[in-house]
C-alpha cells in the first residue's frame, strides 16, 4: 500500500466527500442527477462489469459514502431500491435539494444505522482508502450488513505501475523536503496494489470474483489527470477537469496500449461474503 499524505495546512480545509459544482444551478431538480448519470454511463469504464454483476432482478443496494447521490441516481435508474449512506452534511444537502424523493441517510459507515443482513448489495466507491488504520472496519460493517452471500462492489485507488515508477517517488521525495522543512503532513489516502485488496478483503471474510481497472474512458482519463494535472489538461482547465490534452491523449494511448492497468486510476472488486463458520 502507498501512503498519501497532504500538507497538514491544505488537510484542515478539505471536505473528502464534496466540491462545488459550478453548473449546478443550471440544472435544477432530477436534472442535476441527469447530468452526472448521463456522465457515468457515457465515460465509466466499470459501467458494463456494474450492468453484468446486478442483472435486471431488483436488489436492495446500499452505496456506502454516497457523497451527493450520483451513483445512487445511477443504480436507482437500473431498477434496484437503493439507499445512501453519508457522514456529511453538505453534499447530502445537495442530493435531497435536487431529488427529495432519494433515499439518504446520515451516518458513519464503520457503525451504520441499519439491521444486520439489511441490504443484498454494498457499493462503495473510493471511500475505503481514507481510513489511516486500514479498512478493516469498513469491510466488517460491510459484511454485517449483507445477506449471507451477498456481494460488495468496491472501487479504490490503485498503486499502479505509473504510479510505482513515477509518481510515489516523486511524492516520496515531497514528503521527505516537507518532513526536513519540518512542515506537518496529514495522512489523506492508500494507494493499493489489486493483489493487496484481494487480500484485505479475504481476511474480512469476502471472496473476490472478479478485479478491473478503474478509470474514464479515453479522452478522459482519472488516473493521469490526478497524476500529472495540469501536465496532461488543457490550458486554463479548471482543477475538475477529466478530459486530456494531445500530449496526455498520446500518453494514455501509449500506456493503455501496454495494460489497462499501466496508469488506471482505481481497481474495481466484485467480491462475495462468505458464509460465517
Amino acid at each position: 500500500m502507498f501512503k498519501q499524505f497532504v500538507r497538514a495546512e491544505i488537510a484542515a480545509g478539505l471536505d473528502e466527500t464534496y466540491q462545488f459544482e459550478d453548473w449546478e444551478a443550471a440544472h435544477p431538480g432530477r436534472g442535476y442527477h441527469d447530468v452526472h448519470v448521463a456522465v457515468i454511463q457515457e465515460r465509466e469504464t466499470c459501467v458494463p462489469t456494474l450492468r453484468r454483476v446486478l442483472g435486471a432482478t431488483p436488489l436492495r443496494i446500499l452505496e456506502s459514502g454516497c457523497g451527493s447521490g450520483r451513483w445512487v441516481a445511477f443504480l436507482e435508474r437500473l431498477g434496484h431500491r437503493v439507499v445512501g449512506l453519508d457522514d456529511s452534511a453538505a453534499p447530502l444537502a445537495v442530493a435531497r435539494r435536487h431529488d427529495p424523493a432519494m433515499r439518504l441517510v446520515r451516518g458513519d459507515v464503520v457503525s451504520a444505522p441499519f439491521r444486520g443482513g439489511s441490504f443484498d448489495v454494498v457499493f462503495s466507491s473510493y471511500v475505503a482508502e481514507h481510513f489511516e488504520d486500514g479498512p478493516r472496519a469498513l469491510f466488517d460493517e460491510i459484511r454485517r450488513l449483507l445477506v449471507p452471500g451477498g456481494r460488495l462492489l468496491l472501487i479504490v485507488p490503485c498503486d499502479n505501475p505509473f504510479r510505482r515508477l513515477l509518481t510515489d517517488r516523486a511524492l516520496q521525495a515531497f514528503y521527505a523536503v516537507c518532513r526536513l522543512r519540518r512542515r506537518p503532513l496529514a495522512f489523506t489516502e492508500y494507494r493499493f496494489r489489486p493483489t493487496e485488496m484481494t487480500a484485505l478483503l479475504g481476511a474480512a471474510g469476502f471472496r473476490v470474483e472478479h478485479c478491473e481497472p478503474d478509470d474514464f474512458r479515453h479522452p478522459w482519463a482519472k488516473g493521469l489527470s490526478l497524476d500529472l494535472g495540469p501536465l496532461v489538461r488543457p490550458r486554463g482547465a479548471p482543477p475538475g477537469t477529466w478530459e486530456l490534452n494531445p500530449a496526455g491523449r498520446a500518453l494514455s494511448r501509449l500506456l493503455n496500449g501496454l495494460s489497462p492497468w499501466a496508469a488506471c486510476a482505481g481497481a474495481l472488486f466484485v467480491a462475495r461474503a462468505e458464509e460465517r463458520p
